[in-house]
């Protein structure tokens, strides 16, 4: 499993948060397309497409026995 750093957002006093453009790009997200949230060991994982939980970590864990 390899990171990649894509920016930096800052959380608005209404808890709104800005995706950066690479980020979106990257991952081809409309502007009006929708983003999806799971927190995973004191991380926030963000994901373009609503998945199960426990697949999200067996990707996870697969991806990161590859490497």
């Amino acid at each position: 499993m390899e990171a990649k750093f894509i920016g930096k957002s800052r959380l608005t006093k209404q808890g709104q948060l800005t995706l950066p453009l690479e980020g979106r790009q990257d991952l081809r997200i409309d502007p009006s397309g929708d983003v999806y949230w799971y927190e995973l060991n004191e991380a926030l994982i963000v994901v373009k497409d609503l998945v199960n939980p426990k697949e999200l970590i067996d990707a996870i864990m697969t991806r990161r026995k590859k490497r």
